[in-house]
């Protein structure tokens, strides 16, 4: 009786962390507004309406997205790319807050401000080997040295403007995971077993399309 009620423990143990689900502490919130810091031509590009995360302590960050994304023609998704976008396109902001002790996919600290995010592809090289079996991500860049909202087409460029979000030598970024289908209202689930909270939203593409995004806001790689 003892082993089967642990093997039964063990079973409820796998499903409940393999299913997503709103951490106890945390919940999602609609914001309205941008924040400061942003140049007259990205606020231009930015819907006012985001949302912010918070938790039992306060907002932890908000991450508002753009009125309208460009994608490519005749997309379709491999095994390691699943979204549709250029690289360095410019897809949104985000805004952490000050007491968050916030910290990007590979656990480098992002100082409280506010910070674009484009969409970015990871390397294939030996540097990035375990950080995600996808290629999708998205880089942090201060608001104070990104103002335009065009793509920034070459890889350095945009590596080394992400580095300066984390003061290190690599760009601070944020896993992008599949999304089936888009959701009809933002939701914040959380993973118990890799310790993530994903933001699942949507945002609206240039031909009248929407394209379902779902964001690793909260967690690091386990490597």
């Amino acid at each position: 009786m003892r082993l089967q009620k642990m093997f039964l423990a063990l079973i409820f143990a796998a499903l409940w962390s393999s299913a997503g689900f709103v951490r106890a502490d945390g919940k999602l919130e609609d914001v309205s507004g941008l924040p400061e810091g942003l140049s007259k031509e990205v606020a231009a590009v930015v819907d006012a309406k985001g949302q912010r995360v918070v938790d039992k302590a306060g907002v932890v960050c908000a991450v508002w997205l753009i009125k309208e994304v460009s994608t490519k023609a005749n997309f379709k998704p491999t095994l390691s790319v699943k979204y549709p976008f250029a690289p360095g396109e410019l897809l949104g902001v985000l805004q952490v807050q000050a007491k968050s002790k916030y910290t990007d996919f590979r656990g480098q600290e992002i100082k409280a401000g506010v910070y674009t995010l484009r969409y970015g592809q990871q390397p294939e090289d030996g540097n990035h080997v375990g950080t995600s079996d996808l290629a999708d991500f998205l880089l942090a860049i201060p608001a104070a040295v990104d103002t335009d909202p065009k793509p920034i087409e070459k890889f350095d460029a945009l590596s080394q403007r992400s580095a300066k979000t984390a003061g290190s030598t690599h760009p601070a970024i944020f896993s992008l995971l599949p999304s089936e289908k888009p959701v009809e209202k933002p939701t914040l689930t959380h993973n118990a077993a890799k310790e993530h909270t994903m933001l699942s939203t949507t945002i609206s593409a240039k031909g009248g399309t929407k394209v379902a995004l779902r964001m690793v806001v909260i967690g690091k790689s386990g490597e």
